[in-house]
This record gives C-alpha cells, structure tokens and sequence, in this order.
C-alpha cells in the first residue's frame, strides 16, 4: 500500500503521543507491518556503545602498590 507524506506525519505524531502501532495500524487501515517500518525510520534505534579498550596501569602506581605491607597480626 502506498503511504503519503501526510498519512507518514500522522504515524509519527501519534508514536510521538503514545499511541500504540496496533492502534494506529486498526484506525489508518495500513498494515501494521508498515506502521512499524514507518515509526522505524522516524526514530531509528541509537548506535550501540563501543566497548572500551584495555588501558595499562601507569608503573608507578604499580611500584606504589609494592611497599604495601600486611598490616594484619598473626594470632
């Protein structure tokens, strides 16, 4: 089914308020196969997070961390 400009606006709008895909599908009589798609273009999802890359510890922290002692008291 061809969709105009103006029906695609009234999709976005009521996404954009909360009304369901099934609704807007039932009271625009388009599939709801193509409301999705539509409300898919409109808000595409956000990219996922890069993860982070290893960073090494700085050395000197490495040798701070060799003078610590135990502390704990042998019973």
């Amino acid at each position: 089914m061809k969709v105009t400009d103006g029906i695609r606006r009234i999709i976005e709008d009521w996404h954009d308020k909360g009304v369901s895909p099934e609704d807007t599908a039932q009271s625009l009589r388009i599939p709801i196969d193509e409301v999705r798609a539509i409300i898919l273009q409109a808000h595409p999802a956000p990219p996922q997070p890069k993860r982070p890359e290893f960073l090494e510890p700085r050395m000197s922290a490495l040798e701070e961390t060799a003078d610590v002692r135990d502390n704990r008291k042998e019973s």
